[in-house]
């Protein structure tokens, strides 16, 4: 999907990871519009950190304007490229499903950053049998269709195939009980633009 907005030049700054960035790079390359895709060496971060917005990566410029907070600044890249939602009413929708994919992240969280490997263990399989089923039948109750907005594609339909696509790097099998889910994840990965980000994206842990 070319845009057709003004040109705006955008830097998009992060760790050399997927992370927080990756929703933000997901739109820009649906949009079909050039960044620049900066990546710091973590020996670099502290250096760099007094002179962000909110003391955190990652962060946009927009002609020279930073932007913090990764969802926000992805929502204002939504609407500029029309995938926020068509109405005000699916623009609530879609952020419902942004702030529903949070909540599930953080589920995650709670067992991924635990130090302990044999406690780690217990707590992935705990959550793969229990909250995460609840989770996806929750997020599959919402698809409209192809997509979670019955206009169409939205940056809700990116971070949730960034998401799906996290989750079965840790479970290849998570996705088994949830088709819609996992023909949805499909879908979005060959959109044009995300297809050919996919294939020439960093390889990297996170």
């Amino acid at each position: 999907m070319p845009s057709s907005q003004p040109n705006y030049n955008y830097k998009l700054t992060y760790f050399d990871a997927r992370g927080a960035a990756e929703l933000s790079r997901f739109i820009l390359a649906y949009a079909g519009v050039p960044y620049q895709d900066i990546r710091v060496p973590r020996d670099q971060w502290a250096a760099l950190k007094p002179k962000t917005l909110f003391r955190q990566l990652p962060f946009l410029e927009i002609d020279g304007r930073p932007f913090g907070q990764s969802v926000a600044f992805a929502r204002l890249l939504a609407k500029k490229y029309n995938l926020a939602g068509a109405t005000d009413e699916e623009q609530a929708h879609v952020d419902a499903i942004i702030d529903y994919q949070k909540d599930m992240t953080q589920a995650i969280r709670k067992w991924h950053m635990e130090k302990d490997e044999a406690v780690k263990a217990t707590l992935q399989e705990e959550y793969f049998r229990t909250t995460a089923p609840e989770h996806l039948d929750v997020l599959q109750s919402h698809l409209k269709g192809h997509f979670f907005a019955s206009s169409g594609v939205t940056f809700a339909d990116f971070a949730i195939a960034i998401f799906l696509g996290n989750m079965l790097r840790r479970n290849a099998a998570a996705l088994d009980k949830h088709a819609a889910l996992k023909e949805h994840l499909e879908r979005v990965n060959s959109l044009p633009g995300i297809k050919e980000w996919i294939a020439r994206r960093p390889e990297t842990e996170n």
